[in-house]
């Protein structure tokens, strides 16, 4: 079962079986500050932007090229989140 799964089954014991929120949490092995936590969701616009220009312009570059074209761009990025970011714009690419 998955925090997520937890959290979820926490929420329908709160709710719809009117407990509190650390009886249900103790009941589903979940941590109550997980079951107030937040996601925080990233936002990857500019680096897929900044990614999209540099693949159209230059279609036949992988992605170490790509990323040291971004770097004399003077992005900071790191390596991985370009990486992520680039694989998810690459496979994007590849199905239109």
């Amino acid at each position: 079962m998955t925090p997520d799964d937890r959290k979820e089954a926490a929420s329908f014991l709160v709710e719809d079986h009117k407990l509190s929120v650390r009886q249900a949490c103790q009941a589903v092995r979940l941590p109550k500050s997980s079951y107030h936590y937040k996601r925080k969701y990233k936002d990857d616009t500019v680096i897929i932007s900044a990614l999209e220009e540099v693949v159209t312009k230059h279609p036949s570059i992988g992605f170490g090229q790509s990323f040291n074209r971004l770097r004399l761009q003077g992005y900071t990025w790191n390596h991985k989140k370009v990486y992520r970011v680039y694989t998810l714009v690459h496979d994007n690419f590849l199905t239109i």
